[in-house]
């Protein structure tokens, strides 16, 4: 009998105990953010929950206004979940009860603009206080997370180097921390610079970028070295390769294309073709022609284009010049158009006085021809003296008719 009323006791506290644990909720949280904070920087910390099953949680912001100004805030966590912020108070929720927080979970960020005249060793401190979380049922215990640090030291602006060397090349000038740009002379068989390179700061990259060297032409080797503030400076190198001792040079001189602005060329541009023509106005003065080589090893150069001659064909020669040095000439012939009135009609000089040999006797004037009669030709006499006649035939003509009518109204009033 003792012994059953022993297992009985025994049982309902092992029941006890498991109605315990299974009620039992814990949490907890963290308040993570940079490790360097320097004054005027702008901070951002995120707030982690904590738990098994947690479905809400709440808890209140506290912070020195004097060193931080609170610039903003934004929600992480998603689902169903939703966090709302009121004043310094937030409130995490999984409306649905769908999502339960089972794991450190990210539920949001808290963004602040650091004084910038805080001193060098000023400690900062960020804390969320009395963060309750629960699992619908029971709430865990208070628990405070928190975000320290100390003002450090400025950034290193210094973004120079203490060292420059090229095991496989000598540059010039000798190398100076203050001096960027540097050149080199390889022979064929070096086909990229060995560079090392030291930041004059411990806290500064450096990162070289030294390309495959073209051979017979010039390629640029950079050094940037980047300062702890992020600043940066770039050293170059700028390395001429020898040619190829077995290098054949091009000695394709041919143009692809000629181009005039603002004019067409005549006839349409054929790279066998070494002879063009345009016309231009009078107005036009200067035409600007270019030329693009068919190699683009080759280089081109435009003669002639300016101050042309109106009435005239202006030669403009375009020399395409190959690799190899060897030379091609286009020629573009430009017609500029006489100037208006001087297309061959005859002007008459202007007359000037005769300016005597001796300059004590007086300039002898220009002679004017003395007024002349008008001649007229015998067809228009005759025109003349027909036109006269007729206006002779035709008054005598009116005044006949005059007479007669005036004689017959004279009767009759005679008669009454």
């Amino acid at each position: 009998m003792k012994r059953l009323i022993s297992l009985t006791i025994a049982l309902l506290m092992c029941i006890s105990l498991l109605a315990m644990t299974a009620s039992a909720t814990s949490a907890s949280a963290t308040l993570t953010g940079p490790g360097t904070v320097r004054a005027g920087d702008t901070i951002t910390l995120t707030f982690n929950l904590s738990g098994s099953g947690l479905y809400s949680a709440s808890g209140t912001l506290s912070y020195n206004s004097s060193q931080l100004t609170l610039t903003g805030t934004s929600q992480k966590i998603g689902g169903n979940w939703s966090v709302d912020f009121n004043g310094n108070n937030f409130v995490a929720i999984d409306s649905k009860l769908s999502n339960p927080i089972k794991n450190s979970t990210a539920l949001f960020t808290v963004t602040f603009k650091v004084n910038s005249a805080l001193a060098v060793g000023t400690k900062i401190s960020v804390a969320y206080t009395d963060v309750v979380a629960t699992d619908g049922n029971t709430d865990a215990d208070a628990v405070t997370a928190t975000y320290s640090a100390t003002i450090a030291a400025p950034a290193s602006k210094d973004n120079t180097l203490k060292s420059l060397n090229v095991s496989n090349a000598t540059i010039s000038p000798a190398f100076n921390s203050n001096t960027t740009e540097y050149t080199a002379e390889v022979p064929f068989d070096v086909s990229k610079l060995d560079v090392k390179a030291t930041a004059n700061d411990s806290k500064a990259k450096v990162s070289v970028n030294s390309p495959n060297l073209t051979p017979g032409g010039t390629t640029k080797v950079t050094v940037t070295v980047t300062a702890e503030s992020g600043a940066k400076k770039t050293y170059t190198i700028s390395v001429k390769r020898a040619q190829d001792p077995n290098y054949v040079a091009s000695n394709n001189n041919d143009l692809s294309g000629i181009t005039v602005d603002g004019f067409l060329l005549s006839p349409v541009f054929s790279a066998d073709n070494t002879k063009y023509v345009i016309w231009l106005p009078y107005e036009t003065e200067t035409v600007t022609i270019s030329g693009t080589p068919a190699d683009s090893k080759a280089s081109v150069t435009v003669e002639g284009g300016d101050a042309l001659t109106a009435g005239a064909e202006n030669e403009i020669k375009v020399i395409c010049t190959a690799e190899d040095g060897t030379q091609k000439v286009y020629t573009v012939i430009a017609k500029r158009a006489a100037a208006h009135g001087a297309g061959g009609e005859d002007t008459p000089p202007a007359t000037q006085p005769t300016v005597p040999a001796d300059p004590t006797q007086p300039s002898t004037a220009p002679t004017t021809p003395a007024p002349t009669e008008p001649q007229c030709s015998d067809s228009q006499q005759s025109s003349d003296g027909v036109q006269l006649w007729l206006v002779i035939v035709i008054g005598v003509a009116c005044l006949a008719a005059g007479a007669v009518v005036g004689l017959v109204i004279g009767k009759k009033f005679s008669s009454k």
